[in-house]
């Protein structure tokens, strides 16, 4: 996220500062697709693998733009997005709904295994800057599956593959068979790496807010950076989890945005925090699972202005909908 903010402001056309100069764009451009998928550290948060990706392909915007084989001609004027979920707003304060679940969560038992082995994680997501055979599709939604296995010793595998493209009617599939079809086929890919073993966070409000922080000054914003972070790559127990969720109850600016069905059809409770925080105003959504304290998704909505982003007003640029997380003995 720290990434994709610092390429946001480069396209806000009131933002002060010059763009990241050439050099370094094709630098970052070079890096292979693996590089962003880092397992666990204890000396910093794993950034989202997705929006490391998305600040790679984003800040190539800036200077320039990459199309398919075919040209200019079949892109669409504006990029594709996902459509926006439904939310239901409750009017209830956020930091109450979230109490309320905290302490529902708290009395959960721990059903983790103990000793453990691997720590298993599945999700799908999607950004603004997706990229299929290094080429930026604007005319499709293509969203991305990951697996990843996490051992105590700190060691990990992964895997990805893209999912079917995404259309919200007849001319957009035309559009994008025009363009050239990248995606019809499948991208997989594998890795492995190795990080310091990994720790359990604690149960209190003050130490999960210091483990949240990791040494940095914790604002609104870098929380909601962080917690999807952390949910990538750690199985909480109840009260670790019950300790998050009275944390974000701390926290200035939430809002509850309601009821709402996730990408996956699961239906959470929605809090979302507004800023600009890449220096465009955009809208940060985590929803939670009202019984477990689980975060169900991570979603992000560029608002008014869009700067030099090629998309509408409104739209998703990015999300991430976690499908599992376990403990495997």
């Amino acid at each position: 996220m720290r990434e994709l903010d610092q390429s946001l402001r480069a396209m806000n056309p009131v933002a002060v500062g010059r763009p990241a100069d050439e050099t370094r764009l094709e630098d970052i451009l070079a890096l292979p697709r693996d590089t962003v998928a880092a397992p666990r550290s204890s000396s910093r948060p794993a950034l989202r693998w997705w929006l490391a990706a998305a600040a790679t392909a984003t800040a190539a915007a800036v200077a320039f733009t990459v199309t398919g084989p075919f040209g200019t001609a079949s892109q669409p004027a504006l990029a594709l997005t996902p459509v926006p979920l439904a939310y239901q707003p409750s009017g209830r304060p956020a930091a109450e709904v979230l109490r309320d679940m905290a302490d529902r969560v708290a009395d959960l038992p721990d059903d983790r295994p103990a000793p453990w082995k691997t720590e298993h994680f599945v999700w799908d997501s999607w950004s603004l800057s997706t990229r299929v055979d290094d080429i930026q599709v604007t005319s499709a939604v293509i969203p991305e599956h990951r697996e990843t296995w996490q051992k105590s010793d700190g060691s990990a595998h992964w895997k990805t593959r893209t999912l079917p493209p995404e259309f919200q009617n007849r001319h957009q599939r035309e559009l994008w068979e025009d363009a050239g079809a990248l995606g019809r086929t499948p991208q997989q890919s594998t890795g492995s790496g190795d990080a310091s073993p990994s720790t359990e966070p604690p149960t209190t409000v003050q130490g999960m807010r210091a483990w949240l922080a990791n040494g940095q000054r914790m604002g609104p914003g870098l929380l909601y950076e962080v917690v999807p972070e952390r949910f990538q790559d750690h199985v909480f127990s109840p009260a670790q989890r019950a300790a998050l969720l009275r944390v974000l109850a701390d926290t200035k600016g939430i809002v509850h945005t309601g009821k709402v069905k996730d990408r996956a059809g699961r239906t959470g409770e929605a809090f979302s925090l507004t800023g600009r925080f890449g220096g465009l105003p955009d809208r940060r959504t985590l929803i939670l699972d009202p019984r477990t304290g689980n975060l169900l998704a991570s979603e992000e909505q560029i608002l008014d202005d869009t700067g030099k982003l090629n998309v509408k007003p409104y739209s998703v640029i990015g999300y991430i909908t976690f499908v599992k997380s376990d403990r495997l003995a």
